[in-house]
């Protein structure tokens, strides 16, 4: 009995732990929280996502390009060309 509870007593608070964890980064997706809550954990357990995340933002902050004086008019205004 003693190793049943010496076990509940190790893994227990771990799997509370991670599934705390879990829990908010769901509800943080689905409310629209996305970076605030879950950026330091992004970056602790997955890195590339965290990078891709960034240069997301960064690109979504860019402003688009002026025409250049000989362009036709263009109804539509400035049109952003994603880079490769």
């Amino acid at each position: 009995m003693s190793g049943l509870l010496l076990f509940v007593a190790t893994v227990g608070p771990m799997v509370l732990i991670t599934g705390g964890f879990g829990l908010a980064v769901t509800r943080a997706q689905r409310r629209g929280l996305g970076p605030t809550v879950i950026g330091p954990f992004q970056d602790m357990w997955d890195p590339s996502a965290a990078r891709t995340q960034v240069e997301i933002e960064i690109r979504a902050e860019q402003k688009a390009p002026t025409p250049s004086p000989g362009d036709p008019p263009s109804d539509e205004g400035p049109r952003v060309v994603p880079s490769k």
